[in-house]
């Protein structure tokens, strides 16, 4: 069984979003509690918590330190600053989720149910069977939600895409969304991150989705065009994506991008727009925010 170390950076409410952005491409899993949940942080407090490899413990480290600095240089309430590590077992972080992820409406039509509260679906909506493990994506997260409504939104207007990409595909989830609005659709889930993909291979199975292949790739290493591609990734790593996006959709293909905070919006648009596409639609909620945007018919 595999020992993570288990790393808890506790701060000022304001800041606790950009520790986790910077700490999420290093780690098998990141939580923030609050004030809101099951295991909650002193009020105006937020605690975020992250598993890594042993050996990624002084990288993942001084990622904080950097967060920390930027936070600061832009005025953002930080201090006091409190970090904690102990061992971990992968059960004990896989039991946490427990806790708190329960049989949850998502979007207008979709039920996502883990395995330990089945729960019960109203009659005609989509039912989606998911146990998380250590992978992202269980609709409890605004950006998850966010990405949901907007490919509900897609399906309303495109009801005949026939290829669909789940970029950075976590637990899987966006892919069955695919799945049940887009059934005729072949589609790709792929992440970097092989615990995500067994994980998604594992959900695609218990929700009986066979028309999705599950890939441990990178967007550069993929062929093919897509007539969407949904990505529920950090903004830094979206960005970074921006100039492959265009080669690996169909001419008037959508794309998805959540994983926003506001105040990252904007500045991804300008980006975006650059690498040839045009704002189709957009969704917020509280601090978080998506986008659908379009390619514009070119080469």
């Amino acid at each position: 069984m595999q020992v993570w170390l288990e790393v808890q950076i506790e701060t000022h409410a304001d800041a606790a979003d950009l520790v986790a952005a910077a700490v999420a491409p290093l780690t098998g899993g990141v939580e923030l509690r609050d004030t809101e949940t099951l295991l909650s942080a002193a009020a105006g407090r937020t605690c975020v918590v992250a598993l890594c490899q042993p050996d990624r413990a002084r990288t993942l480290l001084d990622a904080v330190d950097e967060a920390m600095a930027a936070a600061r240089a832009a005025g953002t309430a930080v201090d006091p600053v409190t970090i904690r590590t102990r061992e971990a077992h992968e059960d004990e972080w896989r039991d946490v989720w427990k806790q708190f992820f329960r049989a949850t409406r998502v979007g207008r039509r979709f039920t996502v149910r883990p395995s330990w509260d089945a729960g019960e679906a109203t009659p005609g909506e989509f039912v989606i069977d998911l146990d998380p493990g250590m992978a992202f994506g269980t609709g409890a997260h605004p950006s998850t939600r966010l990405a949901i409504e907007l490919a509900e939104e897609i399906r309303e207007a495109r009801p005949d895409l026939n290829h669909v990409l789940d970029l950075g595909c976590g637990s899987g989830i966006l892919s069955i969304v695919a799945a049940r609005l887009w059934p005729q659709a072949s589609g790709l889930a792929a992440d970097n991150d092989p615990q995500a993909t067994i994980c998604a291979k594992e959900n695609l199975e218990r929700n009986h989705v066979g028309s999705f292949e599950v890939r441990a790739s990178m967007l550069a290493e993929l062929a093919g065009r897509f007539d969407l591609v949904m990505a529920n990734i950090q903004a830094d790593v979206l960005t970074q994506l921006a100039p492959e996006m265009p080669a690996r959709l169909a001419q008037n293909g959508l794309v998805i991008l959540s994983g926003l905070l506001l105040e990252q919006v904007e500045p991804l648009l300008a980006v975006y727009r650059d690498a040839g596409f045009t704002l189709n639609a957009r969704a917020d909620e509280g601090d978080w925010g998506a986008v659908c945007l379009r390619r514009i018919p070119g080469p």
